[in-house]
């Protein structure tokens, strides 16, 4: 079963889809990584108190302030970062396409206790579920394990990963961080046809 709930109406001719990054663009993510594993890790009874809010704070944010902004530069594509994850997010919006992506594993926000629980074995099964899916599609470069199963991880109320042409970048992230969202550059989108690539 398939299930789709419309919660608004939108302009046909303003619609920004997860297809149309081009070649020179460059990556940009709105929120960092990290809900999924953190999740786990609260049902495991090993989150603190800090923790539990940081993640919560997180995940009740909304993405409508990084969507207008993107809307008022003009952007080649966005999807935002759900259950498959970032790296699962960035092939769907290459596959079957003439373009790829290069992620830069360094680059990521990353929640840092995200990190530590990784590190404990606490990744979610669905983490395992989108590197398996996916495995053909995405090189890995030098990027140390639990660093990849962030990379995987399923978000809850993730933010947007955004392609948008070099020349606007800066100003999307000057807005972007105007309305105090941490947006941060990741990656580029390249011509190697289908591939996301992740480097350390």
């Amino acid at each position: 079963k398939y299930g789709l709930s419309v919660t608004g109406i939108i302009h046909p001719e303003k619609v920004v889809r997860n297809r149309g990054a081009r070649p020179g663009d460059v990556l940009l993510l709105t929120k960092p990584l990290g809900t999924g594993i953190i999740a786990t890790a609260i049902k495991a009874g090993f989150a603190g108190e800090e923790t539990v809010r940081k993640v919560i704070g997180l995940m009740a944010s909304l993405n409508r302030d990084a969507s207008e902004a993107m809307m008022e530069v003009g952007v080649s594509a966005c999807t935002d970062i759900t259950g498959f994850g970032l790296l699962g997010h960035a092939c769907e919006m290459v596959e079957g396409s003439e373009v790829g992506f290069v992620i830069f594993a360094s680059r990521v926000p990353v929640l840092e206790e995200a990190l530590e629980f990784s590190r404990m074995g606490l990744v979610p099964a669905g983490a395992h579920r989108n590197r398996e899916f996916r495995k053909g599609m995405v090189e890995v470069l030098g990027v140390e394990e639990p660093m990849l199963d962030v990379l995987f991880d399923p978000q809850t109320s993730g933010g947007l990963l955004i392609s948008v042409a070099r020349e606007k970048a800066q100003e999307l992230l000057e807005k972007l961080r105007d309305k105090d969202i941490g947006a941060e550059v990741i990656g580029e989108v390249t011509a190697e046809a289908g591939k996301v690539k992740v480097v350390a």
